[in-house]
């Protein structure tokens, strides 16, 4: 092929479509805005440790980011292990993964619980994604399937109000259900020994390795999609490329920022994507906060999950949580660091209040995820573009697929073969 290739971002989904793309002797350029690769799925040092900057596990169908762990001998001796998920509202916190757990889940009236028991075993049992339209949305689904008070009890709280902070109604089914359908609750979750971040650092060493460029804290200044022509400051320099394909996985509102010469309609098109931030805390503790439930689900409160990763893989000085904030982060973002640890902390201490902190890391992310709604096929970005040589990549991009690292793996692997088929 022997294509010069530029690749806005490195996340996983440039990574793994950058490697591909190499072995066809490709000249490729990465261009990322941070100082590290990975995106969402890097680390951070501490305790002498490198722990996930955001939320992160496995599960046993996450057969292409088992892949790329093996392929590095990442895996070690994890183990694999069932996790138990809960529901913490007014100061208690309610287990939800048996039977008898749900009858004491008195936040339901008695009738409720059954029927979220019966959700529970028709999401496992019966239900079908993909027969799902694309533009129903989840408020219709749930009324019909969950029922009324679990629809507007948990529902609306954990995914319209939690999640994109939007109503169920403007939400889609088929997305929501997708994410239902990987089954978090009940699958096997396990996380590699040797961590995450020595998967990005594989990439990118076979990557330079294959003679590909990556230029870190790179600002793009203009990209001409018709002229192909690219123009980027690095190291106090201006860099000019010219290029013959294009591949995008950064977010659309940051593409739109500085590109020309895109198709009118397209533009207007694409430009009604929205996304949902994220806030968070990752955390060292003396103690496990509860040594039962790794999951986590808050109502009414200024955070909204806390994931307990010292449940799966207990390996550092200390015991290492997550909790976020999505739906109504934006009020956060801009906080200053010292702000968000006291205010996220004090809603921890309502349900955990002999908790020791040891360590405190903040991150946050203004486009964690897209908002998937029910009219999302109508406006969202797809692999391929209206523009000769231009394509887009990442999680914008696999709707109905749920975001996760597996997904976004997957999404390079597909754009380098459309690449590959559209260049041959």
């Amino acid at each position: 092929m022997k294509n010069k290739i530029i690749i806005l971002g490195g996340g996983l989904a440039g990574l793994s479509a950058a490697d591909l793309l190499l072995d066809k002797k490709n000249d490729i350029i990465i261009l990322e805005k941070a100082p590290f690769l990975g995106g969402l799925a890097s680390s951070f040092s501490m305790e002498g440790e490198q722990i996930p900057r955001f939320n992160h596990h496995i599960v046993k169908s996450n057969d292409i980011t088992i892949q790329y762990l093996n392929r590095y001998n990442l895996m070690g001796n994890n183990k694999w292990k069932r996790i138990k998920m809960a529901m913490a509202v007014n100061k208690k916190i309610y287990g939800i993964n048996t039977p008898l757990e749900l009858l004491k889940f008195n936040y339901l009236s008695f009738m409720g619980r059954i029927k979220m028991g019966l959700f529970g075993a028709y999401l496992i049992f019966l239900m079908n994604p993909d027969k799902i339209k694309s533009d129903l949305d989840a408020e219709s689904w749930l009324l019909k399937y969950a029922g009324k008070e679990n629809t507007e009890r948990i529902w609306y709280n954990m995914y319209a109000k939690n999640k994109f902070n939007i109503e169920l109604k403007q939400i889609s089914a088929k997305q929501f259900a997708h994410r239902l359908y990987e089954k978090e609750g009940y699958d096997y979750f396990t996380f590699p020994t040797k961590g995450i971040q020595g998967m990005i650092d594989g990439l990118e060493k076979d990557i330079l390795n294959k003679n590909g460029k990556i230029f870190l804290k790179s600002d793009i200044i203009k990209l001409d999609v018709k002229k192909k022509e690219i123009s980027f400051s690095y190291n106090n320099k201006t860099i000019k490329e010219r290029f013959d394909i294009l591949i995008n996985t950064i977010p659309v509102p940051e593409l739109l920022k500085f590109t020309e010469n895109l198709p009118q309609d397209y533009a207007e098109k694409i430009k009604m994507l929205r996304y949902t931030p994220v806030v968070g805390l990752c955390f060292g503790t003396k103690d496990f906060l509860n040594e039962r439930y790794y999951w986590i689900n808050l109502f009414n409160e200024r955070i909204h999950v806390v994931y307990q990763h010292s449940l799966i893989i207990d390996k550092y000085k200390s015991k290492v949580s997550w909790c976020v904030r999505y739906g109504g982060s934006e009020s956060d973002i801009k906080l200053p660091d010292e702000e968000i640890k006291k205010v996220y902390l004090e809603t921890l201490k309502k349900y955990f209040p002999d908790m020791e902190i040891n360590w405190c890391f903040v991150f946050r992310e203004k486009y964690a995820e897209p908002i998937y709604d029910k009219d999302y096929l109508k406006y969202a970005p797809t692999y391929r573009t209206p523009i000769e040589g231009f394509y887009n990549s990442g999680i914008q991009v696999t709707f109905p697929k749920i975001r996760n690292m597996n997904v976004a793996l997957e999404s390079g692997i597909k754009v380098a073969k459309f690449v590959e088929e559209d260049f041959a």
